[in-house]
């Protein structure tokens, strides 16, 4: 559909037509549906009598206007209990004369796109129709075809027959022509022609998989001319493969109780729409408030997983804590005792006899005249013809590390400090006596 002729719906069409076809349904489609399947009783009017279709009775009508239409409804109903009125949803079903049929072709449209169209060509397609006016079609006629047959009812019609039954206490859930309440004994597959005959006009409607194929209409006193007679012979000449339907009598429409064939070609009252809406809107409520509690409940699941997990892991620390409280008494017993004598058990050993050994293997055969020895801090004077070898071979020595000459070498004599690699007597003094 053109952006143009959205633009001429009403706002809840124009953003109904922007929306997933899904989503339309669900939106638009739900109270239709709600209403046809709320339905559980059929008011069917033939000529001057109004028949309830599952008890099989039927009263006479004084004369055919909506009032008397629901009081003979009223009558039928018999003594229904409060309750019983209360869950009772009427689907009514009319002659073919209370309705408009028209063939539009529309090639190239788009089933969901169908109604809308034909709403918005209205004025085109029934210029006499001055009302407002309400459609009924499958959509499902635009994958088939580019012609597309529609009915059409006034909508003061609908008007007048639900304030009339709403009068008697009765809800007037639909409205459907009368014929199409018949369906294929044989499912959907097989087209049906449907032969409708009451004392003043004959119907014709042919479906085919849900779709109303053809629809013709004739007043009898037309039949009383040979050339409409004959036209009208030739024109309802039945397919051999059609499954036929003839209802020439008001017992002949008594076993058709399906209110949910053809259903795309039923009306709604405003009324009913809007009483239909309301009630869903609060079961969506009601949905929507069990889909947030269940929600929650789901964002609640790990947080209760985790508390849960929480106390396992808690009863089993506790548990291990108990069984190890003979080990961490003496693993305390172990620590305030390496505290109490760490200060002597840790102090630096200077292994000063190897030190010796090593420093003269490295002097031989020079000799040493002086060594000190204080915290790892080793200072050596001697006599050697080649101070600087010395100075190589004990830097050479993984035992020393830091060696330097202390002073400058006088002739042979040198001066050379130096520290035991493996005294770390700063570390002591910093882990024991901080302070200082």
């Amino acid at each position: 559909m053109s952006s143009f002729a959205i633009r001429n719906l009403p706002w809840r069409e124009q953003v109904s037509a922007y929306l997933p076809a899904q989503l339309k349904l669900l939106l638009q489609g739900a109270s239709a549906r709600d209403l046809v399947n709320k339905a559980n009783a059929s008011f069917l009017l033939y000529d001057n009598k109004l028949a309830h279709l599952e008890s099989g009775k039927a009263v006479d009508l004084a004369c055919i206007d909506a009032d008397s239409i629901a009081a003979a409804g009223e009558q039928l109903l018999g003594n229904l209990s409060a309750e019983q009125r209360k869950e009772l949803a009427v689907m009514l079903l009319l002659p073919a004369k209370y309705f408009a049929v028209t063939t539009t072709r529309m090639p190239g449209i788009a089933k969901d796109n169908l109604a809308a169209a034909l709403r918005i060509q209205s004025d085109t397609i029934l210029p006499s129709f001055e009302k407002p006016i309400s459609l009924a079609i499958n959509p499902d006629s635009a994958d088939q075809s580019d012609e597309h047959l529609a009915l059409w009812i006034a909508e003061s019609t609908l008007s007048d027959l639900f304030n009339a039954f709403a009068a008697e206490g009765i809800f007037l859930a639909a409205i459907k022509p009368r014929l199409l309440n018949a369906a294929s004994a044989n499912g959907a597959e097989r087209p049906i022609e449907i032969m409708d005959i009451d004392s003043s006009s004959e119907t014709l409607a042919v479906v085919e998989g849900g779709i109303v194929k053809q629809w013709l209409h004739i007043h009898k006193q037309d039949l009383e001319q040979e050339i409409f007679r004959k036209q009208w012979q030739e024109s309802i000449e039945c397919d051999a493969d059609y499954e036929k339907v003839e209802l020439r009598d008001v017992l002949d429409y008594f076993p058709l109780k399906d209110s949910q064939s053809n259903q795309d070609y039923c009306f709604f009252p405003k009324a009913a729409l809007n009483a239909a809406r309301k009630s869903e809107k609060g079961k969506r409520y009601l949905v929507a408030a069990a889909a947030v509690v269940a929600m929650l409940f789901i964002s609640t699941i790990p947080f209760i997983i985790q508390s849960l997990e929480f106390r396992s892991l808690s009863a089993t620390l506790e548990e291990q804590r108990q069984i190890a409280i003979d080990a961490r008494q003496d693993q305390a017993a172990v620590v305030s005792f390496e505290n109490e004598w760490g200060l002597i058990n840790d102090f630096p050993r200077q292994n000063i006899r190897e030190a010796m050994f090593t420093l003269q293997n490295i002097l031989r055969p020079d000799s040493l005249s002086s060594l000190e020895l204080s915290d790892g801090l080793i200072k050596i004077q001697g006599v050697s013809s080649e101070p600087q070898a010395i100075l190589q071979r004990l830097e050479q020595d993984p035992m020393f590390t830091e060696v330097i000459f202390s002073r400058a070498t006088n002739n042979s004599r040198y001066y050379i400090d130096l520290r035991l690699s493996t005294v770390n007597f700063e570390a002591y003094m910093v882990r024991y006596f901080p302070d200082e």
